[in-house]
């Protein structure tokens, strides 16, 4: 019976190994990620920019890499003197964007919204800058495609409906980005706001 019980355990530490052994790690993940985006740099011929333009100009082939997130991205036009507040009031960002990619299987999942449901969150609370709820057209469009990297353009002091396109690794994307281990592509994001009167 020992030899048995002992079997039984042998069988179930070989079959963990074995999955673990198996199944692709997370290093492996971001490999993959690594090389799809590399791909799509080269074949596009997208010039890497370390430092940021000044003034936002970038030439049509550049997009500037934020280290700290990785994601890439390129102005296409800087916006109106009109800056978002992170302060009372915190800005209502309204999103609207063109085709998005996925660029591990090369294929669109996203025509655009500029006649739908825009995306939005609001400036200075990363508690509105992704969404776990997918039951209504809405949500579900957040859950997909909205977050933290659809922020960053405006650190850089980008103003009312300004646009750029991005390349979003899946640790800065949406919650079905991290699920999946997808980077996207953004064809072209717009952000619009109304600057609201600040409380007294």
């Amino acid at each position: 019976m020992k030899k048995i019980i002992s079997f039984i355990f042998a069988m179930m530490a070989f079959a963990i190994v074995f999955t673990a052994c198996g199944g692709e790690t997370y290093a492996d993940k971001l490999k993959k990620e690594e090389k799809a985006i590399n791909r799509f740099i080269d074949a596009q011929d997208i010039k890497v920019l370390r430092t940021y333009p000044d003034k936002h100009k970038f030439a049509d082939n550049e997009f500037f890499l934020d280290e700290s997130t990785g994601v890439y991205f390129q102005v296409v036009d800087s916006g109106g003197k009109d800056k978002p507040s992170k302060t009372d009031p915190k800005t209502d960002i309204y999103l609207r964007y063109d085709t998005i990619y996925d660029l591990l299987d090369n294929e669109v999942i996203a025509n655009p919204n500029y006649s739908g449901i825009y995306m939005t969150f609001k400036y200075g609370d990363p508690g509105t800058y992704s969404s776990k709820d997918y039951s209504s057209t809405y949500t579900s469009q957040m859950y997909y495609f909205m977050s933290p990297a659809c922020v960053i353009p405006l650190e850089y002091g980008l103003g009312k409906n300004a646009t750029v396109r991005l390349i979003i690794p899946f640790a800065s994307g949406s919650t079905v980005q991290m699920s999946t281990y997808t980077p996207y592509f953004y064809s072209l994001l717009r952000y619009d706001f109304t600057l609201d009167v600040p409380h007294e």
